[in-house]
């Protein structure tokens, strides 16, 4: 999948990938693949000719092996489709319900088998997942991971049925729940309801969904058809925006209606750990030199070094506490982030003292609080 790995949403960042621990006894998936075969019914061209086609195709375009299980299964009421993926297995699920059959067309239905087929590619269940958030800036974060994965994947769905309106057809009934027959695909005037959802503003619906909504998705996909790797890919003439340029135009519509209450606090923790664990370094001795003070306010700015030398004062320099929560909080941001700022805290322990020994052992510290697991060195 390295040669799709390009069309990745940029916020889908493979480095906040975890390792998975699995306590699972080996028979968990015997006892899943049983109730799937008790329940559902395995997809092959023998029984199910038209869909078992469309996946040959999928993989074809892909030119990825196909190592999926597909079940379909009863369910009259909800279009879906999932993709699971169980410990030690080698054979991802893919199980579609019959509901979402009948309500897509052939080239739909490849769309959404595609955009299940890019989880498993893409190693989204390498994710943590936002049940498992400590906090409620944690919680947001891997739920903005999650909306990011969904970008990608609807990608690579767009590229296995290789036309945009036949994308843009599937999102909208997927969003309405209807056949053709009760829709006029005007993708224009669906759109304008996007129009409405930006001057509204920030919507908690949005900041709190593992996914994107249809009108976000869809323009997102728009957008991406233009890109000049998509046409490159396949081999087309045009293409008016590289993928950088795209993911940054789908940033600035995604914040406007999930808002930028992630970005801030984000942000406000980043800063404060960074504050005090520079403030740590530059006292590794108990003195805070006027040199020092001059370095820090260059740094971190006038207003932040009086509150800071105020402060040293009332607590007769005591900052353990202020470090410690500072620390707990920067440990729900994501790894990118984290890394980042260990790297700096690096840059102000080479700039303190890049032969003391102490110095690099509080960096090291640090990395150890936010789970950085590299060696750290002034060199």
């Amino acid at each position: 999948m390295s040669s799709l790995d390009i069309f990745r949403y940029y916020k889908d960042d493979p480095s906040e990938f975890i390792k998975q621990n699995y306590n699972q006894d080996q028979n968990a998936q015997e006892r899943h693949l049983s109730n799937l075969l008790s329940h559902s019914i395995r997809i092959s061209k023998e029984i199910f000719p038209d869909i078992g086609k469309g996946i040959e195709e999928i993989f074809e375009e892909l030119k990825v092996e196909n190592n999926f299980n597909f079940f379909v299964t009863a369910d009259h009421v909800e279009a879906n489709a999932a993709c699971s993926v169980m410990p030690f297995s080698n054979k991802p699920d893919i199980i579609i319900t019959s509901k979402l059959v009948e309500l897509l067309s052939h080239e739909e239905l490849k769309f959404v088998l595609g955009h299940e087929i890019a989880h498993y590619y893409f190693q989204h269940s390498n994710y943590p997942h936002h049940s498992q958030a400590q906090s409620r800036v944690e919680k947001l974060n891997l739920l903005n991971l999650s909306r990011a994965a969904e970008i990608s994947s609807d990608r690579i769905g767009f590229i296995v049925c290789n036309d945009i309106e036949t994308s843009l057809r599937a999102m909208i009934k997927l969003a309405s729940g209807l056949g053709e027959k009760h829709i006029n695909f005007n993708f224009s005037a669906y759109l304008d309801q996007l129009k409405e959802l930006e001057k509204i503003g920030k919507s908690d619906g949005q900041l709190w969904s593992s996914h994107p909504n249809f009108l976000v998705r869809m323009q997102a996909l728009i957008w991406f058809s233009m890109s000049k790797e998509y046409n490159e890919f396949k081999n087309l003439k045009g293409g008016s925006y590289s993928i950088k340029e795209i993911d940054e135009k789908i940033d600035k519509q995604i914040n406007k209606i999930v808002g930028n209450e992630l970005e801030v606090s984000n942000k406000e923790i980043y800063d404060r750990a960074l504050l005090w664990g520079s403030l740590h370094l530059y006292m590794h001795d108990n003195i805070f030199t006027k040199e020092e003070q001059e370095k820090f306010k260059k740094r971190f700015g006038e207003k932040k070094m009086t509150s800071t030398v105020s402060f040293l004062k009332m607590s007769k320099g005591n900052i353990s506490d202020k470090i410690k929560l500072a620390f707990q909080e920067a440990n729900t941001l994501l790894k990118k982030e984290k890394t980042n700022l260990i790297d700096e805290l690096t840059s102000v322990g080479k700039e303190v003292n890049k032969d003391d020994k102490e110095v690099l052992k509080k960096v090291s510290k640090f990395a150890s609080y936010l789970n950085d697991e590299r060696v750290i060195s002034f060199k």
